[in-house]
């Protein structure tokens, strides 16, 4: 488990916490909500990057979507909501997607190669430039891989189904998690309220417009796609929401984007979303 102080100048005082109607604040610290009677988001919205993990519960098996900024320790939450066997399963290797990784016995990784690359056989110490942790002071764990998720199959919880998506990006290594049945796509950081960072090392404009094509040619309209990040334009602190008409919005985007020379700046895609973008992402 990380050591982090319990205050940072990474966080606003829970007092100044807006917190959308049916959502509870657990731990003085998680805000709460429940999508259905099997389906959790668990959100730092006191944290500045405002991190959403997502706990998928189906019989005596759990899923934890990514494990949290790590300023908090997310797993006695985790073993509250649920007393099924939990694996933890990280969307890419960012700091802010793998706080306290250490406290699940059971990890799950996509199965690509470049994290294949940085594992020597199940043991994975994830690379500096990987994980991006140095500007808040976070050092990159080690973990021992329980499973490797192949793209080409589904991943089996209990009754449930779902589909592990390569969404390069916004970094090379991102995947998403595609639930048919609830038409529900638990989309991490390729896209979320906010600014969407293409800026950072060996994110890709090319990889984001690809992943953005593909998603809208196998995915229904009537998809409901929830995120890594975010805040309502009101400024609720609420589980972050978008729809098939935002990645219609980013796919025009990129497309128009990557007509231009390169350059490192923001572009607008539409109310919820800004993309901001380095001339270095053109190219990568």
């Amino acid at each position: 488990m990380f050591d982090y102080p319990m205050t940072n100048p990474f966080e606003r005082p829970i007092a100044e916490l807006n917190l959308a109607q049916g959502l509870t604040l657990e731990n003085d610290w998680f805000a709460l909500k429940q999508l259905d009677q099997s389906t959790w988001a668990i959100g730092e919205p006191a944290y500045h990057q405002m991190n959403w993990s997502y706990l998928l519960v189906s019989n005596d098996e759990a899923l934890l979507f990514d494990t949290g900024s790590g300023y908090r320790p997310i797993a006695p939450l985790v073993r509250h909501l649920t007393d099924a066997h939990i694996s933890a399963f990280p969307s890419h290797m960012h700091h802010d997607h793998l706080g306290n990784i250490s406290s699940f016995e059971r990890i799950i990784v996509a199965d690509l190669p470049i994290l294949r690359g940085i594992a020597k056989g199940n043991q994975i110490t994830v690379p500096d430039d990987m994980f991006l942790g140095a500007s808040e002071g976070q050092t990159a764990p080690g973990f021992s891989v329980s499973h490797w998720a192949s793209l080409a199959q589904s991943l089996t919880l209990g009754e449930r189904s779902l589909h592990i998506l390569h969404t390069p990006g916004h970094s090379p290594d991102s995947v998403s998690i595609w639930e048919p049945a609830n038409a529900t796509l638990f989309a991490a950081d390729f896209i979320y309220r906010g600014e969407l960072y293409a800026q950072t090392p060996y994110a890709s404009l090319p990889d984001y417009l690809a992943t953005t094509k593909h998603l809208l040619e196998i995915l229904p309209k009537n998809l409901r796609i929830v995120c890594a990040h975010g805040q309502t334009e009101a400024g609720t602190d609420d589980m972050p929401e978008l729809a098939y008409s935002d990645l219609t919005d980013l796919h025009v985007t990129l497309e128009r984007l990557l007509t231009e020379a390169p350059h490192t700046g923001e572009t607008r895609v539409n109310d919820h979303m800004l993309l901001m973008h380095s001339s270095e992402s053109f190219s990568a």
